[in-house]
Protein backbone atom coordinates (compact mmCIF):
# COMPACT_ATOMS: atom_id res chain seq x y z
CA UNK A 1 0.00 0.00 0.00
CA UNK A 2 1.55 3.29 -1.09
CA UNK A 3 1.46 6.58 0.85
CA UNK A 4 -1.56 7.94 -1.03
CA UNK A 5 -3.53 4.76 -0.36
CA UNK A 6 -2.60 4.85 3.34
CA UNK A 7 -3.89 8.42 3.63
CA UNK A 8 -7.12 7.55 1.81
CA UNK A 9 -7.65 4.41 3.89
CA UNK A 10 -7.30 6.38 7.12
CA UNK A 11 -9.41 9.32 6.02
CA UNK A 12 -12.43 7.16 5.20
CA UNK A 13 -12.40 5.74 8.75
CA UNK A 14 -12.27 9.05 10.64
CA UNK A 15 -15.95 10.17 10.50
CA UNK A 16 -18.50 8.64 12.83
CA UNK A 17 -18.45 6.98 16.21
CA UNK A 18 -15.32 5.54 17.78
CA UNK A 19 -15.28 2.36 19.86
CA UNK A 20 -12.54 0.64 21.83
CA UNK A 21 -13.45 -2.93 20.89
CA UNK A 22 -11.72 -4.47 17.89
CA UNK A 23 -14.48 -6.14 15.89
CA UNK A 24 -13.68 -8.10 12.73
CA UNK A 25 -16.57 -8.82 10.38
CA UNK A 26 -16.23 -10.96 7.24
CA UNK A 27 -19.08 -10.19 4.85
CA UNK A 28 -19.13 -12.70 2.02
CA UNK A 29 -21.53 -12.06 -0.87
CA UNK A 30 -23.41 -14.29 -3.33
CA UNK A 31 -24.44 -17.29 -1.24
CA UNK A 32 -27.46 -19.15 -2.58
CA UNK A 33 -27.43 -17.59 -6.04
CA UNK A 34 -26.40 -19.51 -9.14
CA UNK A 35 -23.47 -18.55 -11.35
CA UNK A 36 -21.73 -21.30 -13.35
CA UNK A 37 -23.78 -24.51 -13.00
CA UNK A 38 -20.97 -27.04 -13.35
CA UNK A 39 -17.59 -27.82 -14.85
CA UNK A 40 -19.34 -29.64 -17.70
CA UNK A 41 -21.50 -26.62 -18.52
CA UNK A 42 -18.46 -24.35 -18.32
CA UNK A 43 -16.67 -26.47 -20.92
CA UNK A 44 -19.74 -26.47 -23.20
CA UNK A 45 -20.10 -22.69 -22.98
CA UNK A 46 -16.43 -22.15 -23.83
CA UNK A 47 -16.66 -24.53 -26.81
CA UNK A 48 -19.87 -22.91 -28.05
CA UNK A 49 -18.19 -19.50 -28.24
CA UNK A 50 -20.79 -17.78 -26.08
CA UNK A 51 -19.64 -14.37 -24.88
CA UNK A 52 -18.53 -14.65 -21.27
CA UNK A 53 -15.66 -12.58 -19.95
CA UNK A 54 -13.11 -15.02 -18.49
CA UNK A 55 -12.74 -14.42 -14.75
CA UNK A 56 -12.61 -16.17 -11.41
CA UNK A 57 -16.41 -16.15 -11.46
CA UNK A 58 -16.26 -18.90 -14.08
CA UNK A 59 -15.49 -21.12 -11.07
CA UNK A 60 -18.24 -19.68 -8.88
CA UNK A 61 -21.11 -22.05 -8.26
CA UNK A 62 -23.36 -23.23 -5.45
CA UNK A 63 -21.17 -24.51 -2.64
CA UNK A 64 -20.89 -28.29 -2.34
CA UNK A 65 -20.63 -30.15 0.96
CA UNK A 66 -16.89 -30.39 0.43
CA UNK A 67 -16.57 -26.63 -0.21
CA UNK A 68 -18.46 -25.86 2.98
CA UNK A 69 -16.64 -28.36 5.16
CA UNK A 70 -13.22 -27.09 4.06
CA UNK A 71 -14.29 -23.49 4.65
CA UNK A 72 -15.72 -24.31 8.08
CA UNK A 73 -12.56 -26.17 9.10
CA UNK A 74 -10.54 -23.08 8.20
CA UNK A 75 -12.79 -20.79 10.25
CA UNK A 76 -12.71 -23.04 13.31
CA UNK A 77 -8.91 -23.21 13.35
CA UNK A 78 -8.62 -19.64 14.60
CA UNK A 79 -10.05 -18.33 17.90
CA UNK A 80 -10.45 -14.75 19.05
CA UNK A 81 -9.85 -13.25 22.49
CA UNK A 82 -13.12 -14.73 23.76
CA UNK A 83 -12.47 -18.19 22.35
CA UNK A 84 -14.87 -17.75 19.44
CA UNK A 85 -14.07 -19.05 15.97
CA UNK A 86 -13.95 -16.77 12.96
CA UNK A 87 -17.40 -16.30 11.47
CA UNK A 88 -18.56 -15.50 7.96
CA UNK A 89 -21.64 -13.37 7.43
CA UNK A 90 -23.04 -15.16 4.38
CA UNK A 91 -24.95 -12.57 2.36
CA UNK A 92 -27.61 -14.66 0.61
CA UNK A 93 -29.82 -14.59 -2.45
CA UNK A 94 -32.89 -16.61 -1.60
CA UNK A 95 -34.07 -17.82 -5.02
CA UNK A 96 -32.98 -18.78 -8.51
CA UNK A 97 -34.86 -18.99 -11.82
CA UNK A 98 -37.02 -22.06 -12.39
CA UNK A 99 -35.75 -22.60 -15.93
CA UNK A 100 -38.23 -25.35 -16.80
CA UNK A 101 -41.31 -23.32 -15.87
CA UNK A 102 -40.01 -20.19 -17.60
CA UNK A 103 -39.45 -22.13 -20.82
CA UNK A 104 -42.86 -23.81 -20.57
CA UNK A 105 -44.44 -20.33 -20.44
CA UNK A 106 -42.69 -19.42 -23.70
CA UNK A 107 -40.48 -17.02 -21.74
CA UNK A 108 -43.57 -14.93 -20.98
CA UNK A 109 -43.62 -15.42 -17.22
CA UNK A 110 -40.85 -15.45 -14.65
CA UNK A 111 -40.82 -18.25 -12.09
CA UNK A 112 -38.38 -18.78 -9.26
CA UNK A 113 -37.49 -21.51 -6.79
CA UNK A 114 -35.89 -21.31 -3.32
CA UNK A 115 -32.13 -21.79 -3.48
CA UNK A 116 -32.55 -24.87 -1.28
CA UNK A 117 -34.41 -26.51 -4.19
CA UNK A 118 -31.63 -25.52 -6.57
CA UNK A 119 -29.12 -27.11 -4.19
CA UNK A 120 -31.05 -30.39 -4.40
CA UNK A 121 -30.86 -30.26 -8.21
CA UNK A 122 -27.11 -29.57 -8.21
CA UNK A 123 -26.07 -32.14 -5.61
CA UNK A 124 -27.34 -35.55 -4.54
CA UNK A 125 -26.69 -35.04 -0.84
CA UNK A 126 -28.45 -32.57 1.42
CA UNK A 127 -25.98 -29.68 1.32
CA UNK A 128 -28.31 -27.41 3.24
CA UNK A 129 -27.77 -29.57 6.32
CA UNK A 130 -24.13 -28.39 6.21
CA UNK A 131 -25.37 -24.79 6.10
CA UNK A 132 -27.38 -25.47 9.25
CA UNK A 133 -24.38 -27.03 10.95
CA UNK A 134 -22.34 -23.90 10.21
CA UNK A 135 -25.09 -21.70 11.67
CA UNK A 136 -25.37 -23.90 14.78
CA UNK A 137 -21.59 -23.82 15.26
CA UNK A 138 -21.57 -20.02 15.10
CA UNK A 139 -19.26 -19.78 12.07
CA UNK A 140 -21.73 -19.13 9.24
CA UNK A 141 -24.48 -16.54 9.68
CA UNK A 142 -26.85 -15.57 6.84
CA UNK A 143 -27.99 -12.05 5.96
CA UNK A 144 -29.79 -10.82 2.85
CA UNK A 145 -28.45 -10.06 -0.65
CA UNK A 146 -31.85 -10.02 -2.35
CA UNK A 147 -34.34 -12.44 -3.81
CA UNK A 148 -32.14 -13.33 -6.77
CA UNK A 149 -28.78 -12.03 -8.04
CA UNK A 150 -30.28 -11.40 -11.47
CA UNK A 151 -31.67 -8.39 -13.35
CA UNK A 152 -34.80 -10.44 -13.91
CA UNK A 153 -36.93 -8.05 -15.94
CA UNK A 154 -34.15 -7.05 -18.35
CA UNK A 155 -33.14 -10.72 -18.72
CA UNK A 156 -36.72 -11.82 -19.42
CA UNK A 157 -37.21 -9.08 -22.00
CA UNK A 158 -34.14 -10.25 -23.91
CA UNK A 159 -35.28 -13.87 -23.71
CA UNK A 160 -38.73 -12.93 -25.09
CA UNK A 161 -37.09 -11.12 -27.99
CA UNK A 162 -35.54 -14.44 -29.00
CA UNK A 163 -31.83 -13.78 -28.56
CA UNK A 164 -30.35 -17.10 -29.69
CA UNK A 165 -27.15 -16.90 -27.63
CA UNK A 166 -29.06 -16.00 -24.49
CA UNK A 167 -31.49 -18.87 -25.02
CA UNK A 168 -28.60 -21.28 -25.57
CA UNK A 169 -27.09 -20.15 -22.26
CA UNK A 170 -30.56 -20.49 -20.71
CA UNK A 171 -30.74 -24.11 -21.85
CA UNK A 172 -27.54 -24.74 -19.88
CA UNK A 173 -28.99 -23.10 -16.75
CA UNK A 174 -26.63 -20.14 -17.17
CA UNK A 175 -27.69 -16.48 -16.95
CA UNK A 176 -24.61 -14.25 -16.90
CA UNK A 177 -24.03 -13.81 -20.63
CA UNK A 178 -22.60 -10.54 -21.98
CA UNK A 179 -24.64 -8.95 -24.77
CA UNK A 180 -23.52 -6.03 -26.92
CA UNK A 181 -26.88 -4.24 -26.76
CA UNK A 182 -27.11 -4.18 -22.97
CA UNK A 183 -26.19 -1.23 -20.74
CA UNK A 184 -22.74 -1.79 -19.18
CA UNK A 185 -24.19 -1.70 -15.65
CA UNK A 186 -26.36 -4.71 -16.41
CA UNK A 187 -23.87 -6.79 -18.40
CA UNK A 188 -24.20 -10.38 -17.29
CA UNK A 189 -27.63 -9.54 -15.81
CA UNK A 190 -26.21 -9.44 -12.27
CA UNK A 191 -27.58 -6.34 -10.43
CA UNK A 192 -31.06 -7.20 -9.16
CA UNK A 193 -32.14 -3.60 -8.61
CA UNK A 194 -31.18 -2.16 -11.99
CA UNK A 195 -34.31 -0.89 -13.72
CA UNK A 196 -34.87 0.72 -17.09
CA UNK A 197 -38.51 1.74 -16.65
CA UNK A 198 -40.84 2.87 -13.89
CA UNK A 199 -42.89 -0.20 -14.73
CA UNK A 200 -40.05 -2.32 -13.30
CA UNK A 201 -40.32 -0.77 -9.83
CA UNK A 202 -43.36 -2.67 -8.39
CA UNK A 203 -41.74 -6.01 -9.30
CA UNK A 204 -38.57 -5.03 -7.43
CA UNK A 205 -40.43 -3.78 -4.36
CA UNK A 206 -42.29 -7.08 -4.21
CA UNK A 207 -39.00 -8.98 -4.56
CA UNK A 208 -37.85 -7.44 -1.25
CA UNK A 209 -40.92 -8.68 0.62
CA UNK A 210 -40.61 -12.10 -1.04
CA UNK A 211 -36.92 -12.35 -0.14
CA UNK A 212 -37.47 -11.52 3.52
CA UNK A 213 -40.36 -13.98 3.79
CA UNK A 214 -38.36 -16.80 2.17
CA UNK A 215 -35.36 -15.95 4.33
CA UNK A 216 -37.41 -16.24 7.52
CA UNK A 217 -38.98 -19.52 6.37
CA UNK A 218 -35.57 -20.92 5.46
CA UNK A 219 -33.51 -19.84 8.47
CA UNK A 220 -36.24 -19.32 11.11
CA UNK A 221 -35.14 -15.77 11.91
CA UNK A 222 -35.41 -12.44 10.10
CA UNK A 223 -32.57 -10.68 8.28
CA UNK A 224 -31.40 -7.35 9.66
CA UNK A 225 -28.69 -6.52 7.11
CA UNK A 226 -29.22 -5.94 3.39
CA UNK A 227 -26.43 -5.68 0.82
CA UNK A 228 -27.79 -5.01 -2.70
CA UNK A 229 -26.18 -7.03 -5.45
CA UNK A 230 -23.46 -5.24 -7.44
CA UNK A 231 -24.12 -2.22 -5.20
CA UNK A 232 -26.84 -0.98 -7.54
CA UNK A 233 -29.80 0.37 -5.57
CA UNK A 234 -32.25 3.27 -5.56
CA UNK A 235 -33.55 5.11 -2.46
CA UNK A 236 -37.11 4.42 -3.66
CA UNK A 237 -36.73 0.88 -2.30
CA UNK A 238 -35.60 1.89 1.19
CA UNK A 239 -39.13 2.07 2.59
CA UNK A 240 -39.78 -1.53 1.51
CA UNK A 241 -36.61 -2.66 3.26
CA UNK A 242 -37.57 -0.87 6.48
CA UNK A 243 -41.12 -2.26 6.41
CA UNK A 244 -39.61 -5.73 6.05
CA UNK A 245 -37.59 -5.33 9.25
CA UNK A 246 -34.19 -4.58 7.71
CA UNK A 247 -32.10 -2.31 9.97
CA UNK A 248 -28.85 -1.81 8.03
CA UNK A 249 -28.28 -1.04 4.34
CA UNK A 250 -24.86 -1.50 2.77
CA UNK A 251 -23.86 1.49 0.63
CA UNK A 252 -20.80 2.95 -1.06
CA UNK A 253 -19.91 6.55 -0.42
CA UNK A 254 -20.43 7.00 -4.17
CA UNK A 255 -23.09 4.56 -5.30
CA UNK A 256 -24.70 3.61 -8.60
CA UNK A 257 -28.34 4.69 -8.81
CA UNK A 258 -30.50 3.60 -11.80
CA UNK A 259 -33.20 5.81 -13.27
CA UNK A 260 -36.37 5.15 -15.23
CA UNK A 261 -34.66 5.76 -18.60
CA UNK A 262 -32.19 2.89 -18.35
CA UNK A 263 -29.31 5.18 -17.38
CA UNK A 264 -27.42 5.56 -14.12
CA UNK A 265 -26.16 8.33 -11.90
CA UNK A 266 -23.98 8.46 -8.80
CA UNK A 267 -25.35 9.35 -5.38
CA UNK A 268 -23.20 10.23 -2.36
CA UNK A 269 -23.99 8.46 0.92
CA UNK A 270 -22.89 9.13 4.50
CA UNK A 271 -22.22 5.90 6.43
CA UNK A 272 -23.92 5.98 9.83
CA UNK A 273 -26.77 8.20 8.66
CA UNK A 274 -30.24 7.13 9.74
CA UNK A 275 -32.94 7.55 7.09
CA UNK A 276 -36.48 8.79 7.65
CA UNK A 277 -37.59 5.18 7.28
CA UNK A 278 -35.28 4.06 10.08
CA UNK A 279 -32.55 2.36 8.05
CA UNK A 280 -28.91 2.95 8.93
CA UNK A 281 -26.37 3.16 6.12
CA UNK A 282 -23.12 1.28 6.60
CA UNK A 283 -20.11 0.57 4.45
CA UNK A 284 -17.27 -1.93 4.28
CA UNK A 285 -13.77 -0.63 4.92
CA UNK A 286 -11.58 -3.65 4.06
CA UNK A 287 -11.22 -5.90 1.01
CA UNK A 288 -10.14 -9.52 0.76
CA UNK A 289 -10.40 -11.09 -2.71
CA UNK A 290 -7.62 -13.73 -2.83
CA UNK A 291 -8.58 -15.21 -6.22
CA UNK A 292 -8.91 -11.83 -7.92
CA UNK A 293 -6.43 -11.21 -10.72
CA UNK A 294 -5.03 -8.11 -9.02
CA UNK A 295 -4.93 -9.55 -5.49
CA UNK A 296 -2.21 -7.85 -3.43
CA UNK A 297 -1.80 -10.33 -0.58
CA UNK A 298 -2.98 -10.35 3.02
CA UNK A 299 -0.78 -7.38 3.94
CA UNK A 300 -3.08 -5.09 1.97
CA UNK A 301 -6.10 -6.30 3.96
CA UNK A 302 -4.18 -6.09 7.26
CA UNK A 303 -3.29 -2.45 6.57
CA UNK A 304 -6.98 -1.70 6.05
CA UNK A 305 -7.89 -3.48 9.29
CA UNK A 306 -5.18 -1.50 11.08
CA UNK A 307 -6.68 1.78 9.86
CA UNK A 308 -10.15 0.67 10.97
CA UNK A 309 -8.95 -0.05 14.50
CA UNK A 310 -6.85 3.14 14.64
CA UNK A 311 -10.04 5.19 14.26
CA UNK A 312 -12.26 3.02 16.42
CA UNK A 313 -14.24 1.35 13.65
CA UNK A 314 -15.24 -2.29 13.16
CA UNK A 315 -13.13 -3.86 10.41
CA UNK A 316 -15.75 -4.95 7.89
CA UNK A 317 -14.03 -7.16 5.32
CA UNK A 318 -15.69 -7.51 1.93
CA UNK A 319 -15.25 -10.81 0.10
CA UNK A 320 -17.14 -13.17 -2.22
CA UNK A 321 -18.15 -16.82 -2.32
CA UNK A 322 -16.15 -17.22 -5.55
CA UNK A 323 -12.92 -17.15 -3.53
CA UNK A 324 -13.73 -20.40 -1.77
CA UNK A 325 -15.45 -22.60 -4.38
CA UNK A 326 -13.66 -25.69 -5.68
CA UNK A 327 -16.33 -27.81 -7.36
CA UNK A 328 -15.39 -26.51 -10.81
CA UNK A 329 -11.75 -25.72 -10.06
CA UNK A 330 -10.16 -27.21 -6.95
CA UNK A 331 -7.10 -24.94 -7.34
CA UNK A 332 -9.38 -21.90 -6.99
CA UNK A 333 -10.65 -23.10 -3.61
CA UNK A 334 -7.18 -24.15 -2.43
CA UNK A 335 -5.80 -20.69 -3.18
CA UNK A 336 -8.66 -18.86 -1.47
CA UNK A 337 -8.74 -21.01 1.66
CA UNK A 338 -4.95 -20.88 2.02
CA UNK A 339 -5.00 -17.07 2.00
CA UNK A 340 -7.98 -16.93 4.36
CA UNK A 341 -6.16 -19.12 6.86
CA UNK A 342 -3.07 -16.87 6.67
CA UNK A 343 -5.19 -13.75 7.12
CA UNK A 344 -7.10 -15.05 10.15
CA UNK A 345 -3.93 -16.22 11.90
CA UNK A 346 -2.23 -12.88 11.33
CA UNK A 347 -5.27 -10.99 12.64
CA UNK A 348 -5.25 -12.77 16.01
CA UNK A 349 -1.47 -12.55 16.21
CA UNK A 350 -1.37 -8.82 15.48
CA UNK A 351 -4.42 -7.93 17.62
CA UNK A 352 -4.79 -10.47 20.47
CA UNK A 353 -7.87 -8.64 21.80
CA UNK A 354 -9.77 -8.94 18.51
CA UNK A 355 -13.36 -10.26 18.41
CA UNK A 356 -14.84 -12.11 15.41
CA UNK A 357 -18.49 -11.10 15.08
CA UNK A 358 -21.33 -11.14 12.56
CA UNK A 359 -22.43 -8.02 10.73
CA UNK A 360 -25.49 -7.55 12.90
CA UNK A 361 -23.51 -8.03 16.13
CA UNK A 362 -20.96 -5.42 15.11
CA UNK A 363 -23.54 -2.91 13.96
CA UNK A 364 -25.96 -3.44 16.83
CA UNK A 365 -23.07 -2.57 19.13
CA UNK A 366 -21.54 0.18 17.00
CA UNK A 367 -24.76 2.03 16.12
CA UNK A 368 -26.61 1.46 19.40
CA UNK A 369 -26.59 5.16 20.31
CA UNK A 370 -28.49 6.20 17.19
Amino acid sequence: MNFKEIIKTNLKNIPGKHIKKKYVVIECDDWGGIRMPSKKVHEKIIKSGLNIKPSRYDYDTLASSEDLQILFECLEQVKDSKGNSAVITAVCNMTNPDFDKIKESGYKTYFYEPFTHTLEKYYDNNVFNIWRQGIDRGIFFPELHGREHISVQVWMEELRQGNEELRTAFDHGFVSLCLSNIHKEVQGFRPEFFFASEHHIPFLKQSIFDAVKIFETTFEFKPEVFAPSNLVFHPIFEKSLAKSGIKYLYVNRNMTIPDSRGSIKVKKYTPGKKTNDGLIYYTRNCVFEPTEKNYRGIEYTLKQIEASFRWGKPANISTHRANFMGTICKENRDAGISELEKLLKQIVKKWPDVEFVTSREAMNNYFYLL
